[in-house]
């Protein structure tokens, strides 16, 4: 069960020559960095970040940014930690229930922030409105 979600950095720039009428939607990249285990909790720590170009041809130009970053503190019982600090180690990824409930609330949280930060420069703002669903590959 998620119990913190916490937003500690926060970054916006736009290009001086942007011509903000040519934006498209952003590319949104979302990088879990690290987890660290304590107990029964795992705290997640992620990059969030959203970058405008000024069209969708592979020499667009970057005309802005929004970054997020933070963590995501999560319980549960020590086994299903345990199992979680184990494939972290071994592969780098979250289970995939895990990860599906992380970056819905990324999408959720990051969104609902980026608006408020995209408002502020004239940016589109970086909303997701679908749920995302992760299986493991077979």
């Amino acid at each position: 069960m998620m119990t913190a979600f916490v937003i500690s950095k926060v970054e916006g720039r736009l290009e001086p020559e942007a011509d903000l009428r040519k934006q498209r939607f952003p590319k949104l990249d979302y990088n879990i960095s690290d987890i660290s285990v304590n107990g029964t909790k795992i705290k997640v720590s992620y990059e969030f970040a959203a970058t405008y170009f000024d069209s969708d041809a592979k020499t667009a130009k970057s005309i802005g940014e929004l970054k997020l970053g933070g963590y995501v503190e999560i319980e549960d019982t020590k086994e299903a930690v345990a199992s979680v600090s184990k494939k972290w180690n071994d592969s780098h990824m979250l289970p995939p229930e895990l990860a599906e409930e992380v970056l819905n609330n990324l999408n959720f949280r990051c969104g609902a922030t980026g608006t408020l930060m995209a408002y502020s420069l004239g940016l589109i703002p970086p909303l997701v409105i679908t749920r995302t669903k992760i299986e493991e590959k077979k």
